[in-house]
Formats: C-alpha cells, sequence, structure tokens
C-alpha cells in the first residue's frame, strides 16, 4: 500500500473510531465518516463496504497490538489482560456496536484475533496441549473456536456490566476456561 492510501485509511479508522465512540455504529453514515477522515466516497469504498466494516478493520489492527505481548510472557492471563485494556480503552465503541451483541463483522474480527492469539500461545507453549487433542488438528481448531467465542461472550457480558474492573475480568474469563489453557 502506498503512502497516500496509507494515510487515507489512517484517517479513515481514527474518524470511525471516534464516531462510534459517540454513537452507536448503526447511525455512523459512510458520509459522516468521509467529512471527518477529509477523503471522499471513493476512498472510503475503496478501504471498506460500510461503516461496521471499517470499525472492525480498526479494532482489529488495534487488537494485533495489543496481542503483541503473547510471545513475550509465560502467562496467558497477561495476554487476556492486554486484550481487555484494549476493550475497556474502547468501550464506548463496543458498547456502541453491540444491539445486544456485537455486530457480525466485529464480533467476527475479535473471535479471529483471539484465535489467532491462543493458536500462537499453543505454538509457543505445546506442552499445554492435552493428549486428546494432540495431533489432531479438528480438535484443535474445535478449542480455539470454543475459547475465542466464549471469550467473545464474556466480553459482551463484562461490557454490559459496566464493570471496569479489568483483574476480576481478567480472573473470571480464566476461571471459566479450560484448565488447559493455563498451565
Amino acid at each position: 500500500m502506498d503512502a497516500r492510501a496509507r494515510r487515507s485509511r489512517e484517517h479513515l479508522r481514527d474518524a470511525v473510531l471516534d464516531l462510534a465512540g459517540r454513537m452507536p455504529i448503526a447511525d455512523v453514515t459512510a458520509s459522516a465518516i468521509c467529512t471527518a477522515a477529509g477523503v471522499t466516497r471513493d476512498t472510503f469504498y475503496r478501504h471498506a463496504e460500510s461503516p461496521v466494516d471499517l470499525l472492525a478493520d480498526a479494532l482489529s489492527s488495534e487488537i494485533a497490538e495489543a496481542m503483541e505481548i503473547l510471545p513475550r510472557t509465560d502467562a496467558i492471563g497477561d495476554g487476556e489482560r492486554a486484550l481487555l485494556e484494549h476493550v475497556l480503552r474502547r468501550a464506548d465503541v463496543y458498547r456502541g456496536a453491540m444491539h445486544p451483541l456485537l455486530a457480525a463483522p466485529v464480533r467476527s474480527n475479535l473471535e479471529r484475533s483471539i484465535r489467532t492469539g491462543l493458536e500462537l500461545w499453543v505454538h509457543l507453549h505445546p506442552d499445554i496441549v492435552p493428549p486428546d487433542f494432540r495431533d489432531d488438528p479438528s480438535a484443535m481448531a474445535i478449542a480455539f473456536a470454543y475459547a475465542a467465542a466464549g471469550t467473545v461472550g464474556s466480553i459482551e457480558e463484562w461490557l454490559r456490566s459496566g464493570d471496569d474492573d479489568i483483574d476480576r475480568a481478567v480472573r473470571l474469563i480464566l476461571a471459566a476456561s479450560p484448565e488447559w489453557w493455563l498451565r
């Protein structure tokens, strides 16, 4: 991507995050994003299909940055904490994307990001995998899907509760997780 397109993408991401932090994403229009970003509608549609798709892209970029902690830690709770710190920083955005569940593109990208983090975690810590899952890609796919979807559901509940205690949320999510993830 050339420098101009990269700048446009960053302006669009900043604009959608700002607008979605002030109003439900369902009320954010491509025109409002274009005005805030200082770009044309053509530029918008070169980068996203809709405001919610652009929002999902912007959030997934931030989640990827938060998950950079995984290779530098031996505690999966550190990754969970980094993810929840991101969610809390963007709580207004995430709450604005819930009706009552997260909008599909936001939810999908969040699940995909969590799954990618879990896959990295298992790659870095293969000894945690129980014997029933070793050498069984479909079993691991089920474990990743279950953990990612469960984590997203937990995050949705946490957001609905209005609780901003990250330590408590991390403890509860990890306590609800299969023990082998924590080894």
